[in-house]
């Protein structure tokens, strides 16, 4: 899917458009996950992906093919680089609250793994000096080892 543009201008319009939704998205998913509420983002997800790939093939077709934005005025150029600056804004704090959100969840998830473990460690009262048989990682399928 690509934007279908008559001219120059016309496309650094829907460009501008594009650029501005996404942000938009991404600054309403960015509050979601500062809120702790990741599963709010579900909903609006695939709007988002599509959004981003869209953004992602006009990018890539002017990098291939400046031309496309030959005879921009002064004020659309003005108007693309302030809507592409915010957008780059947006994504920068969106990307840190993603990070953050993923370390959280990892953090939590080897707490769990390692709490599993420990419990699922046996002690041994025929091994040398009584010591705990260590198993290993495991994983949350049926006691299997990771």
């Amino acid at each position: 899917m690509a934007l279908s543009a008559a001219s120059p201008s016309d496309r650094a319009t829907q460009l501008i458009a594009l650029t501005i939704r996404l942000g938009e998205r991404l600054v309403g998913e960015t509050a979601c996950l500062e809120a702790h509420r990741p599963q709010d983002i579900y909903e609006g997800i695939e709007e988002t992906r599509n959004l981003s790939n869209l953004y992602r093939h006009e990018l890539m077709r002017i990098k291939s093919d400046p031309s496309l934005l030959n005879g921009l005025t002064a004020n659309e150029k003005k108007a693309l680089r302030e809507a592409t600056e915010l957008f780059q804004e947006r994504l920068h704090r969106y990307e840190l609250a993603v990070t953050a959100a993923k370390t959280v969840t990892e953090g939590i998830i080897s707490a769990v793994a390692e709490d599993l473990s420990a419990r699922r460690t046996q002690n041994s009262p025929y091994g040398a000096r009584g010591r705990r048989v260590v198993t290993g990682p495991q994983s949350f399928n049926f006691g299997k080892n990771a």
